[in-house]
Protein backbone atom coordinates (compact mmCIF):
# COMPACT_ATOMS: atom_id res chain seq x y z
CA UNK A 1 0.00 0.00 0.00
CA UNK A 2 1.35 3.40 -1.01
CA UNK A 3 1.80 5.90 1.88
CA UNK A 4 -1.50 7.68 2.50
CA UNK A 5 -1.63 11.12 0.86
CA UNK A 6 -2.43 14.24 2.83
CA UNK A 7 -4.43 16.83 0.86
CA UNK A 8 -5.16 20.49 1.56
CA UNK A 9 -8.61 21.71 0.48
CA UNK A 10 -8.65 25.45 -0.34
CA UNK A 11 -12.22 26.66 -0.82
CA UNK A 12 -13.75 29.96 -1.97
CA UNK A 13 -12.57 33.11 -0.20
CA UNK A 14 -14.40 33.74 3.04
CA UNK A 15 -15.68 30.20 3.34
CA UNK A 16 -19.32 31.33 3.13
CA UNK A 17 -20.00 29.00 0.20
CA UNK A 18 -18.53 25.90 1.86
CA UNK A 19 -20.55 22.83 0.90
CA UNK A 20 -19.99 19.78 3.09
CA UNK A 21 -21.75 17.53 0.55
CA UNK A 22 -19.35 18.57 -2.21
CA UNK A 23 -16.38 18.08 0.10
CA UNK A 24 -17.53 14.52 0.78
CA UNK A 25 -17.45 13.85 -2.95
CA UNK A 26 -14.10 15.57 -3.42
CA UNK A 27 -12.46 13.60 -0.63
CA UNK A 28 -13.88 10.22 -1.66
CA UNK A 29 -10.85 9.07 -3.65
CA UNK A 30 -8.43 10.26 -0.97
CA UNK A 31 -10.32 8.35 1.71
CA UNK A 32 -10.46 5.25 -0.50
CA UNK A 33 -6.65 5.00 -0.32
CA UNK A 34 -6.49 5.78 3.39
CA UNK A 35 -5.49 9.42 2.98
CA UNK A 36 -6.73 12.55 4.75
CA UNK A 37 -8.03 15.95 3.66
CA UNK A 38 -7.44 19.11 5.69
CA UNK A 39 -9.67 22.12 5.07
CA UNK A 40 -7.73 25.39 4.83
CA UNK A 41 -9.28 28.21 6.87
CA UNK A 42 -6.51 30.82 6.80
CA UNK A 43 -6.55 34.15 5.01
CA UNK A 44 -2.93 35.20 4.54
CA UNK A 45 -0.02 34.01 2.42
CA UNK A 46 1.91 33.15 5.58
CA UNK A 47 -0.93 30.93 6.77
CA UNK A 48 -1.15 29.25 3.37
CA UNK A 49 2.59 28.59 3.30
CA UNK A 50 2.40 27.06 6.76
CA UNK A 51 -0.50 24.82 5.70
CA UNK A 52 1.40 23.65 2.59
CA UNK A 53 4.24 22.28 4.70
CA UNK A 54 2.14 19.40 5.95
CA UNK A 55 0.46 18.21 2.74
CA UNK A 56 1.28 16.43 -0.53
CA UNK A 57 -1.12 18.23 -2.88
CA UNK A 58 -3.76 20.99 -2.94
CA UNK A 59 -7.38 20.84 -4.12
CA UNK A 60 -8.57 24.32 -5.10
CA UNK A 61 -12.23 25.26 -5.46
CA UNK A 62 -12.85 28.91 -6.09
CA UNK A 63 -10.27 31.49 -7.07
CA UNK A 64 -8.23 31.93 -3.93
CA UNK A 65 -4.61 30.86 -4.31
CA UNK A 66 -1.62 33.16 -4.09
CA UNK A 67 0.84 32.55 -6.94
CA UNK A 68 3.68 33.35 -4.53
CA UNK A 69 2.88 30.06 -2.82
CA UNK A 70 4.28 28.22 -5.85
CA UNK A 71 7.73 29.45 -4.82
CA UNK A 72 7.36 27.79 -1.44
CA UNK A 73 5.97 24.60 -2.98
CA UNK A 74 9.03 24.39 -5.24
CA UNK A 75 11.54 25.03 -2.49
CA UNK A 76 10.04 22.50 -0.09
CA UNK A 77 9.70 19.05 -1.57
CA UNK A 78 6.51 17.71 -0.01
CA UNK A 79 3.62 19.55 -1.77
CA UNK A 80 3.88 18.44 -5.39
CA UNK A 81 0.90 20.03 -7.12
CA UNK A 82 -2.56 21.52 -7.25
CA UNK A 83 -5.89 20.39 -8.71
CA UNK A 84 -8.28 23.17 -9.72
CA UNK A 85 -12.02 22.57 -9.88
CA UNK A 86 -13.71 23.00 -13.26
CA UNK A 87 -12.44 23.65 -16.79
CA UNK A 88 -11.00 27.16 -16.56
CA UNK A 89 -7.65 27.92 -15.00
CA UNK A 90 -7.06 31.56 -15.93
CA UNK A 91 -6.79 32.33 -12.20
CA UNK A 92 -3.55 30.33 -11.96
CA UNK A 93 -0.05 31.48 -12.91
CA UNK A 94 1.08 28.57 -15.10
CA UNK A 95 4.54 30.03 -15.77
CA UNK A 96 5.26 30.35 -12.04
CA UNK A 97 4.09 26.79 -11.46
CA UNK A 98 6.38 25.46 -14.20
CA UNK A 99 9.33 27.47 -12.92
CA UNK A 100 8.97 26.05 -9.44
CA UNK A 101 8.09 22.51 -10.47
CA UNK A 102 4.45 22.53 -9.37
CA UNK A 103 2.11 20.18 -11.26
CA UNK A 104 -1.27 21.70 -12.09
CA UNK A 105 -4.41 19.80 -13.09
CA UNK A 106 -8.08 20.60 -13.58
CA UNK A 107 -11.23 18.50 -13.89
CA UNK A 108 -11.67 18.84 -17.64
CA UNK A 109 -14.18 16.57 -19.42
CA UNK A 110 -16.71 16.38 -16.59
CA UNK A 111 -19.18 18.68 -18.36
CA UNK A 112 -18.44 17.95 -22.02
CA UNK A 113 -21.96 16.79 -22.82
CA UNK A 114 -23.59 19.55 -20.79
CA UNK A 115 -21.59 22.41 -22.35
CA UNK A 116 -22.00 21.06 -25.86
CA UNK A 117 -25.76 20.66 -25.30
CA UNK A 118 -25.95 24.20 -23.91
CA UNK A 119 -24.12 25.48 -26.97
CA UNK A 120 -26.61 23.83 -29.29
CA UNK A 121 -29.45 25.27 -27.23
CA UNK A 122 -28.11 28.79 -27.73
CA UNK A 123 -27.56 28.01 -31.41
CA UNK A 124 -31.21 27.03 -31.90
CA UNK A 125 -32.51 29.92 -29.80
CA UNK A 126 -30.52 32.32 -31.99
CA UNK A 127 -31.30 30.63 -35.30
CA UNK A 128 -35.05 30.61 -34.62
CA UNK A 129 -35.15 34.11 -33.06
CA UNK A 130 -36.65 32.65 -29.92
CA UNK A 131 -35.89 35.53 -27.54
CA UNK A 132 -37.80 38.08 -29.63
CA UNK A 133 -40.80 35.90 -30.40
CA UNK A 134 -41.09 34.55 -26.87
CA UNK A 135 -41.28 38.15 -25.63
CA UNK A 136 -43.86 39.12 -28.26
CA UNK A 137 -46.16 36.19 -27.48
CA UNK A 138 -45.97 36.93 -23.73
CA UNK A 139 -46.94 40.53 -24.52
CA UNK A 140 -49.97 39.39 -26.49
CA UNK A 141 -48.48 40.20 -29.89
CA UNK A 142 -49.19 37.55 -32.54
CA UNK A 143 -47.26 38.44 -35.66
CA UNK A 144 -44.98 37.05 -38.34
CA UNK A 145 -43.60 40.45 -39.21
CA UNK A 146 -40.18 39.75 -37.71
CA UNK A 147 -39.31 36.36 -39.16
CA UNK A 148 -36.88 37.25 -41.94
CA UNK A 149 -34.00 36.83 -42.25
CA UNK A 150 -33.90 33.32 -40.81
CA UNK A 151 -31.44 30.67 -41.93
CA UNK A 152 -32.43 27.18 -43.07
CA UNK A 153 -29.77 25.62 -40.75
CA UNK A 154 -29.20 22.50 -42.86
CA UNK A 155 -26.33 23.30 -45.17
CA UNK A 156 -25.23 26.38 -43.26
CA UNK A 157 -21.68 26.69 -41.91
CA UNK A 158 -20.92 26.21 -38.23
CA UNK A 159 -17.53 27.51 -37.10
CA UNK A 160 -15.86 26.18 -33.93
CA UNK A 161 -12.90 27.95 -32.30
CA UNK A 162 -11.19 25.31 -30.16
CA UNK A 163 -11.42 21.59 -30.94
CA UNK A 164 -10.81 20.06 -27.52
CA UNK A 165 -13.25 17.68 -25.83
CA UNK A 166 -16.12 20.16 -25.88
CA UNK A 167 -15.43 21.52 -29.36
CA UNK A 168 -15.41 18.01 -30.80
CA UNK A 169 -18.67 17.14 -29.02
CA UNK A 170 -20.24 20.30 -30.45
CA UNK A 171 -19.02 19.29 -33.92
CA UNK A 172 -20.67 15.90 -33.59
CA UNK A 173 -23.98 17.47 -32.63
CA UNK A 174 -23.78 20.20 -35.25
CA UNK A 175 -23.36 17.63 -37.99
CA UNK A 176 -26.58 15.96 -36.80
CA UNK A 177 -28.39 19.19 -37.75
CA UNK A 178 -26.97 18.99 -41.26
CA UNK A 179 -24.50 21.82 -40.70
CA UNK A 180 -21.18 22.06 -42.51
CA UNK A 181 -18.62 22.25 -39.70
CA UNK A 182 -15.34 24.15 -39.89
CA UNK A 183 -12.91 24.67 -37.03
CA UNK A 184 -9.75 26.40 -35.93
CA UNK A 185 -7.35 25.02 -33.35
CA UNK A 186 -3.59 25.46 -33.80
CA UNK A 187 -2.94 22.45 -31.54
CA UNK A 188 -5.10 19.95 -33.43
CA UNK A 189 -3.89 18.39 -36.68
CA UNK A 190 -6.11 18.60 -39.75
CA UNK A 191 -6.34 14.80 -39.99
CA UNK A 192 -7.57 14.58 -36.40
CA UNK A 193 -10.22 17.23 -37.10
CA UNK A 194 -11.31 15.28 -40.17
CA UNK A 195 -12.16 12.28 -37.99
CA UNK A 196 -14.83 14.45 -36.35
CA UNK A 197 -16.15 15.74 -39.66
CA UNK A 198 -14.51 19.13 -39.19
CA UNK A 199 -12.72 21.03 -41.92
CA UNK A 200 -9.73 22.67 -40.26
CA UNK A 201 -9.12 26.29 -41.30
CA UNK A 202 -5.85 28.15 -40.84
CA UNK A 203 -7.04 31.30 -39.05
CA UNK A 204 -9.84 32.63 -36.90
CA UNK A 205 -10.37 35.35 -39.51
CA UNK A 206 -11.06 32.79 -42.23
CA UNK A 207 -13.49 30.99 -39.94
CA UNK A 208 -15.33 34.24 -39.21
CA UNK A 209 -15.63 35.09 -42.91
CA UNK A 210 -17.22 31.76 -43.76
CA UNK A 211 -19.33 30.83 -40.75
CA UNK A 212 -23.03 31.46 -40.21
CA UNK A 213 -22.49 30.61 -36.54
CA UNK A 214 -19.24 31.11 -34.60
CA UNK A 215 -18.95 29.24 -31.31
CA UNK A 216 -16.01 29.39 -28.90
CA UNK A 217 -14.60 26.48 -26.92
CA UNK A 218 -11.06 27.56 -26.02
CA UNK A 219 -9.42 28.34 -22.70
CA UNK A 220 -8.88 31.95 -21.64
CA UNK A 221 -5.16 32.73 -21.84
CA UNK A 222 -2.96 35.52 -23.18
CA UNK A 223 -3.25 34.13 -26.70
CA UNK A 224 -7.03 33.76 -26.65
CA UNK A 225 -8.15 36.89 -24.81
CA UNK A 226 -10.42 38.84 -27.21
CA UNK A 227 -9.72 36.31 -29.94
CA UNK A 228 -13.06 37.54 -31.30
CA UNK A 229 -12.98 41.33 -31.48
CA UNK A 230 -13.69 44.25 -33.76
CA UNK A 231 -11.67 42.87 -36.66
CA UNK A 232 -13.52 39.55 -36.54
CA UNK A 233 -16.95 41.18 -36.27
CA UNK A 234 -16.13 43.27 -39.34
CA UNK A 235 -15.37 40.07 -41.24
CA UNK A 236 -18.58 38.24 -40.28
CA UNK A 237 -21.72 38.01 -42.33
CA UNK A 238 -24.53 40.37 -41.26
CA UNK A 239 -26.63 37.20 -40.74
CA UNK A 240 -24.03 35.51 -38.49
CA UNK A 241 -24.38 34.67 -34.79
CA UNK A 242 -21.71 34.37 -32.08
CA UNK A 243 -22.10 31.79 -29.28
CA UNK A 244 -19.86 31.80 -26.22
CA UNK A 245 -20.03 29.07 -23.58
CA UNK A 246 -16.28 29.21 -22.82
CA UNK A 247 -15.00 32.27 -20.89
CA UNK A 248 -16.26 35.83 -21.18
CA UNK A 249 -12.81 37.19 -21.95
CA UNK A 250 -12.37 35.32 -25.23
CA UNK A 251 -14.83 37.77 -26.77
CA UNK A 252 -14.31 41.53 -26.66
CA UNK A 253 -17.66 42.33 -25.06
CA UNK A 254 -17.63 46.04 -25.92
CA UNK A 255 -16.84 45.21 -29.54
CA UNK A 256 -19.71 42.69 -29.51
CA UNK A 257 -22.12 45.31 -28.20
CA UNK A 258 -20.98 47.72 -30.93
CA UNK A 259 -21.34 45.07 -33.63
CA UNK A 260 -24.86 44.18 -32.50
CA UNK A 261 -25.90 47.83 -32.24
CA UNK A 262 -24.56 48.54 -35.74
CA UNK A 263 -26.21 45.35 -37.08
CA UNK A 264 -22.85 44.01 -38.27
CA UNK A 265 -23.99 40.58 -37.03
CA UNK A 266 -27.44 39.11 -36.42
CA UNK A 267 -27.17 38.20 -32.75
CA UNK A 268 -25.43 36.24 -30.02
CA UNK A 269 -25.90 33.47 -27.46
CA UNK A 270 -23.94 33.97 -24.24
CA UNK A 271 -23.43 31.88 -21.11
CA UNK A 272 -20.36 33.85 -19.96
CA UNK A 273 -19.40 37.51 -19.69
CA UNK A 274 -16.29 39.60 -19.12
CA UNK A 275 -17.76 40.78 -15.82
CA UNK A 276 -19.77 38.35 -13.71
CA UNK A 277 -22.35 38.80 -12.33
CA UNK A 278 -23.49 40.92 -15.26
CA UNK A 279 -23.93 44.63 -14.64
CA UNK A 280 -27.69 45.39 -14.76
CA UNK A 281 -26.92 48.31 -17.10
CA UNK A 282 -25.17 46.06 -19.66
CA UNK A 283 -26.82 46.75 -23.07
CA UNK A 284 -26.78 43.03 -23.88
CA UNK A 285 -29.56 42.50 -21.34
CA UNK A 286 -31.94 44.63 -23.38
CA UNK A 287 -31.32 43.12 -26.82
CA UNK A 288 -33.97 40.86 -28.34
CA UNK A 289 -31.41 39.14 -30.58
CA UNK A 290 -29.22 37.96 -27.69
CA UNK A 291 -29.92 34.84 -25.61
CA UNK A 292 -28.44 34.89 -22.12
CA UNK A 293 -27.74 32.36 -19.36
CA UNK A 294 -25.82 32.79 -16.13
CA UNK A 295 -22.67 30.66 -16.57
CA UNK A 296 -24.25 27.29 -15.88
CA UNK A 297 -23.51 25.50 -19.17
CA UNK A 298 -21.49 22.73 -17.48
CA UNK A 299 -24.08 21.88 -14.85
CA UNK A 300 -26.09 18.73 -14.32
CA UNK A 301 -26.17 16.74 -11.12
CA UNK A 302 -24.29 13.89 -12.80
CA UNK A 303 -21.62 16.18 -14.28
CA UNK A 304 -21.17 18.14 -11.07
CA UNK A 305 -20.61 15.05 -8.96
CA UNK A 306 -18.12 13.79 -11.56
CA UNK A 307 -16.21 17.07 -11.32
CA UNK A 308 -16.09 16.80 -7.54
CA UNK A 309 -14.88 13.21 -7.45
CA UNK A 310 -12.36 13.82 -10.22
CA UNK A 311 -10.64 16.41 -8.02
CA UNK A 312 -9.80 13.76 -5.44
CA UNK A 313 -8.69 11.24 -8.04
CA UNK A 314 -6.28 13.71 -9.61
CA UNK A 315 -5.00 14.70 -6.16
CA UNK A 316 -4.16 11.08 -5.37
CA UNK A 317 -2.39 10.62 -8.70
CA UNK A 318 -0.18 13.66 -8.11
CA UNK A 319 0.50 12.81 -4.48
CA UNK A 320 1.60 9.26 -5.31
CA UNK A 321 4.01 9.94 -8.17
CA UNK A 322 1.71 9.69 -11.18
CA UNK A 323 0.87 12.31 -13.80
CA UNK A 324 -2.72 13.60 -13.63
CA UNK A 325 -5.18 12.85 -16.40
CA UNK A 326 -5.81 16.57 -16.98
CA UNK A 327 -2.38 18.18 -16.83
CA UNK A 328 -2.72 21.90 -17.63
CA UNK A 329 0.94 22.98 -17.49
CA UNK A 330 2.69 20.32 -19.61
CA UNK A 331 5.98 22.26 -19.63
CA UNK A 332 6.39 21.20 -15.99
CA UNK A 333 7.55 17.84 -17.35
CA UNK A 334 10.93 19.54 -17.86
CA UNK A 335 11.21 20.80 -14.27
CA UNK A 336 10.13 17.78 -12.21
CA UNK A 337 11.50 14.22 -11.96
CA UNK A 338 9.93 11.56 -14.22
CA UNK A 339 6.51 10.21 -13.23
CA UNK A 340 4.28 7.34 -14.22
CA UNK A 341 1.67 7.88 -16.94
CA UNK A 342 -1.87 8.38 -15.62
CA UNK A 343 -4.04 5.30 -15.15
CA UNK A 344 -7.83 5.13 -15.10
CA UNK A 345 -9.01 5.55 -11.52
CA UNK A 346 -10.59 2.13 -11.17
CA UNK A 347 -7.33 0.49 -12.30
CA UNK A 348 -5.12 2.68 -10.11
CA UNK A 349 -7.34 2.29 -7.06
CA UNK A 350 -7.05 -1.47 -7.29
CA UNK A 351 -3.28 -1.16 -7.59
CA UNK A 352 -3.02 1.17 -4.59
CA UNK A 353 -5.22 -0.94 -2.35
CA UNK A 354 -4.02 -4.33 -3.55
CA UNK A 355 -7.54 -5.15 -4.69
CA UNK A 356 -8.91 -4.82 -1.17
CA UNK A 357 -12.40 -3.36 -0.67
CA UNK A 358 -12.16 0.40 -0.21
CA UNK A 359 -14.11 2.89 1.85
CA UNK A 360 -17.06 4.47 -0.01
Amino acid sequence: MTPQPRVLYVGPAGGDTFDATSLEQQTRAVRQVGGAVVRYTGRTLAELVEALEGVDVVMLQGHRFDAAAFTHMGEHGRCKGLVSFGHGYDQLDLDAAVKHGVILANTASFGTEEVSNHTMMHFLVCARKFVLHDRLVRQGVWTRAHLAPMGHIAGQTFGIVGLGNIGRAVARKARAFGLQVIGHDPYVAAWDATEYGVEQVATVDELCRRADYVTLHCYLADGTRHIIGRRQFDLMKPTAYVINCARGGVVDEQALIEALTAKKIAGAGLDVFEREPVDPSNPLLKMDNVSLTNHYASYSEVAWERAQTQMGEEAVRIATGMWPMSLINPDVRHTVPPRRPALAWEVYLRELTGGAPSAP
